[in-house]
């Protein structure tokens, strides 16, 4: 009965086909609707975070932006009135940059354009931003001064404190 009505009327059916069409591009770009599932589109940063996601702390948050990594921790190691907490917080830092290097894939993660770290504490706050191929590199790093030689050549850190 439906299929007659439409092959009886070939601007209805053009018309459903094109409202049709429309409605899956508006849902595609403006991120709603049913044929929207950022579950599904593929980046290295997805391939990444499946793996860090299974192993960070209950106080770490590791979300995907695009292709870049964003890991926001609140940090519970250090006390609140740190006598030198800027250098506690660099420290945490490099350990927290490392522990993702270690967590996820080499090859996934080199391929992340982008790895935001942001550190919370009472005190201050650190965000730090460097590419996923030189995060990569501090698991072959084995001594404290070739990793801050590397780090301060490759991560850019802004301090905030509160």
């Amino acid at each position: 009965m439906l299929w007659n009505s439409l092959t009886k009327n070939p601007v209805l059916t053009a018309g459903i086909i094109m409202f049709g069409l429309f409605m899956y591009q508006v849902a595609k770009n403006e991120k709603w609707g049913i044929f929207y599932n950022e579950k599904f589109s593929t980046t290295s940063c997805r391939g990444a975070l499946i793996r860090i996601e299974k192993k960070i702390p209950a106080n770490w948050r590791a979300t995907c932006e695009g292709n870049n990594l964003a890991v926001e921790i609140k940090e519970l190691a250090i006390p609140e009135k740190a006598p030198n907490l800027r250098a506690l917080m660099y420290r945490q830092l490099a350990n927290h940059m490392s522990y993702v290097a270690k967590m996820s894939e080499p090859d996934i993660l080199a391929k992340v354009l982008f790895v935001r770290f942001k550190i919370m504490h009472p005190e201050m706050e650190v965000n730090a931003v460097t590419e996923g191929q030189y995060i990569v590199k501090l698991v072959t790093l084995e001594s404290p001064e070739h990793i801050m030689a590397h780090l301060k050549s490759t991560v850019h850190v802004k301090e905030t404190a509160k």
